[in-house]
C-alpha cells in the first residue's frame, strides 16, 4: 500500500499501549491532519523549509527532469506526482524512481491508470462535483480524493465547510483540501471535525511564513481518538433518537413473535 494512504487512514488515531511482560513501548499517536506540499519543479521555490509529511511535485508530464525535481525537494520524505498528462510507461518510471503515488487533475483523466498498482492513487474533485457523480468515488478504483475549489476560499464560511462535509458523506475514502491561502487554528478545527484528514498547501501561491503558521496550528490539534462518520452513518443515528420507547417495544414484540 502506498505510504500516503497508510498514512491518511490512521490519522487521529491512538496505538493503545501493549499488556503483558515486556511491553515497554510507548503509545504511538498519529497526527492530527497530515500536512502535504505541493510546488512546481521549480527549484527556487521554497519548499525544503517547510517540513512535512509529504511532498507533491506538480508537472506537465512526467518526465527525467520532473521526477528529479520532486526526489529532490522531497528528501527522505514521502513523495509523488501531480501530472497533467498521465501514461502508464511514465507511472512505472515514477514507481521505478521510488514515487509512492500519482493525482489525477481531473475525473476526465484516462482511466487506464487507475489499473496501475504499487502506487497511491488519488483524485481531484470540485467541491460542487455532482452528488450522482460522487457516489461513483467509493466504487471506483481511487484511494484519495483531493478537494479543489476552494483553495482562495477565506475566511472559510459554513457554505464552504457543507461542501466539504457533503463530499465527506459521499466517501469513506481519505479526503484532503487543497488551499492556496492559510488556514487559521478554528478553521482547521472545524475541518478535522468534518473528516477531513490532511491539508494541501500550493506552495507555487502561499508564501512561507503563512504555511509555517498552518504547520504549527496543525501540530496543536488533538489527536481524534474515534473513527470518522462513515457515509450514511448519520441517517440511523437521527432515526434512532426519534424511535419513541413505545415504537422500540413494540418492534421487539413483533420480532418475538414472528
Amino acid at each position: 500500500m502506498s505510504k500516503l494512504i497508510e498514512r491518511l487512514e490512521k490519522v487521529g488515531t491512538v496505538t493503545p499501549i501493549p499488556m503483558g511482560f515486556g511491553a515497554n513501548r510507548a503509545v504511538e499517536k498519529s497526527p492530527a491532519m497530515l500536512l502535504v506540499v505541493l510546488s512546481g519543479t521549480n527549484s527556487t521555490e521554497s519548499t525544503s523549509q517547510i517540513e512535512a509529511h509529504s511532498y507533491i511535485t506538480s508537472a506537465g508530464k512526467i518526465t527525467k527532469a520532473a521526477l528529479k525535481a520532486a526526489k529532490g525537494q522531497a528528501g527522505d520524505a514521502i513523495w509523488g506526482l501531480w501530472p497533467e498528462t498521465i501514461t502508464n510507461d511514465s507511472l512505472n518510471a515514477l514507481k521505478g524512481e521510488g514515487g509512492d503515488f500519482f493525482i489525477l487533475s481531473t475525473v476526465d483523466a484516462p482511466a487506464e491508470a487507475l489499473a496501475v498498482e504499487d502506487l497511491g492513487r488519488l483524485i481531484t474533485v470540485p467541491a460542487d462535483l455532482p452528488e450522482e457523480l460522487g457516489h461513483s468515488l467509493e466504487e471506483i478504483p481511487v484511494d484519495a480524493v483531493i478537494l479543489v475549489g476552494l483553495e482562495d476560499a477565506s475566511p472559510l464560511s459554513v457554505r464552504d465547510l457543507m461542501q466539504v462535509r457533503s463530499m465527506r458523506d459521499l466517501i469513506s475514502k481519505p479526503l484532503l483540501l487543497l488551499r492556496s491561502r492559510a488556514l487559521n487554528q478554528g478553521e482547521l478545527v472545524v475541518l478535522q471535525d468534518v473528516g477531513v484528514q490532511g491539508i494541501v498547501l500550493d506552495m507555487r501561491t502561499m508564501k512561507e511564513e503563512d504555511a509555517a503558521q498552518v504547520r504549527k496550528d496543525m501540530e496543536e490539534l488533538p489527536p481524534r481518538k474515534i473513527k470518522r462518520d462513515q457515509p450514511g452513518a448519520l441517517l440511523p443515528r437521527l432515526s434512532s433518537r426519534t424511535a419513541s420507547p413505545q415504537q422500540e417495544q413494540e418492534e421487539e414484540e413483533e420480532e418475538e413473535y414472528d
